[in-house]
């Protein structure tokens, strides 16, 4: 829901997007959005002034059979009312539900006071518990311990409470890292990159840290020799790390692409020939490892299924919204790679079969994404977009001649930035135009 605001700063009137109900089964992105604390957030678009808004919020997911809604404090309304308001918001939910889904449990919602309180429930329905927060708590009073004491109290600490440093208390570790180097804190950063040294010599989940690290770097420095990943490479590199689960399981995630019908039989090749060596020990390893990655494989096509079919049904109402262009204003945060695919792959298919009439609802509906998405550009992107997409340099100088205000520094900075990003993806012909554009900006400056 598109609610217009205030800002409490400078007070320029503003759109933000505010959602009051998370219903998993309709849509599962809110929840994701609320967990990842990018849910009902606005920005001030003038003086960047802003945070999470104080709303009312309802999380409903039939599978745990879990109902809560939560009122802020900062809503100041009695008793009456705040009845009355659960009671719409239940009333919502339970209306939008087919009737076989309206269950006991959707009358007796539970009020949850805080949002602390109500961020732990959702959590729990990801199976992350109590515990885990208790943990992940106490790991990060320990990190901020560790950041300011001296050696004396680090070395005490590294041995009564070394059971707490895992891998996630290295990722705080790096974050803290990260935020020193971006506020140019450098006695700081000499401090905890130091800590960082220590912790991997002298943790056991250091050292295992580091031995992943060591075997990805190897996988990643061969898959660029060789010139891309490929299952054979894959393979050889779980083979090298049979010993070392963690390792697997990194070296699978980066090599999913390659956990094709090639991957699993050379797989089964080398399983049999571990056999027929008397190495049984691999041999029952790779068994495991076979079985494991048939899972995996199994949930990558699930989750893939998951993203078409979500990206058809947005397609289909999309297609079916009386108006289009407010449709698109108010899923715009749906629109990624997966639901572009479909519609380019819609539209061909529309092409192929001679359908004029979807063709031109699908085009249409491309149009107005591009053009809503271009919209939300700064000025100085909208227009290298389109000098980009001039057919030559003289149209190229034309644009500059009537745009002279937009032509600075600014510009090339942003072309730098967009130069140094396509040099990454090896799209060396985009690069050449890039520079060639650069030095028709330059001439003018």
């Amino acid at each position: 829901m598109r609610t217009q605001l205030n800002c409490p700063q400078c007070g320029v009137p503003f759109v933000a997007e505010v959602h009051q109900i998370i219903d998993v089964d309709s849509d599962p992105r809110l929840k994701q959005m609320f967990l990842s604390g990018q849910l009902n957030v606005a920005i001030c678009p003038a003086c960047g002034a802003g945070g999470q808004l104080a709303t009312p919020l309802v999380f409903h997911d039939s599978e745990h059979e879990l109902f809560m809604i939560h009122i802020p404090q900062e809503i100041h309304i009695n008793q009456l009312e705040r009845e009355q308001m659960i009671g719409r918001l239940t009333r919502q939910v339970v209306d939008n539900l087919p009737p076989e889904k309206r269950k006991a449990y959707l009358f007796q919602p539970q009020t949850i006071l805080n949002m602390q309180t109500f961020a732990e429930k959702v959590l729990e329905t990801e199976g992350v518990t109590k515990e885990m927060i208790e943990r992940q708590r106490k790991q990060s009073e320990l990190l901020n311990t560790l950041a300011r004491a001296d050696k004396d109290v680090v070395e005490y600490l590294l041995k009564d409470r070394q059971g707490e440093i895992d891998e996630t208390f290295f990722a705080m570790l790096q974050s803290y890292i990260d935020n020193a180097q971006q506020a140019q804190n450098d006695k700081q950063l000499v401090k905890l990159t130091n800590l960082r040294a220590k912790l991997m010599r002298e943790t056991a989940a250091g050292r295992q840290l580091e031995k992943e690290q060591i075997a990805m770097h190897r996988f990643s420095q061969a898959a660029k020799k060789q010139g891309g990943l490929s299952p054979a490479l894959l393979l050889e590199h779980i083979v090298k790390n049979l010993d070392n689960e963690g390792t697997i399981q990194k070296l699978v995630m980066a090599g999913q692409s390659a956990l094709t019908y090639d991957f699993f039989a050379l797989l089964t090749t080398e399983l049999e020939q571990q056999e027929q060596a008397g190495n049984q020990a691999n041999a029952q390893r790779l068994t495991a490892v076979r079985a494991d990655l048939l899972e995996v494989q199994s949930q990558l096509q699930a989750a893939s299924q998951h993203m078409v079919d979500e990206a058809m049904h947005t397609l289909r109402a999309l297609l079916q919204a009386p108006d289009k262009q407010a449709a698109i204003r108010d899923n715009m945060e749906r629109f990624d790679d997966a639901f572009m695919y479909i519609l380019s792959a819609n539209i061909a298919q529309a092409t192929q079969q001679g359908d004029e009439a979807q063709l031109q609802a699908l085009s249409a509906i491309q149009d107005l994404i591009v053009r809503e998405i271009e919209s939300q550009y700064p000025p100085e992107v909208i227009f290298l977009n389109q000098l980009m997409e001039a057919e030559s340099e003289a149209a190229q100088q034309e644009m500059l001649d009537n745009n002279s205000h937009m032509v600075g520094p600014n510009l090339i900075q942003m072309l730098d930035a967009v130069a140094k990003q396509i040099e990454g993806m090896g799209q060396s012909d985009v690069n050449g135009r890039i520079q060639s554009l650069k030095s028709v900006i330059q001439a003018r400056l």
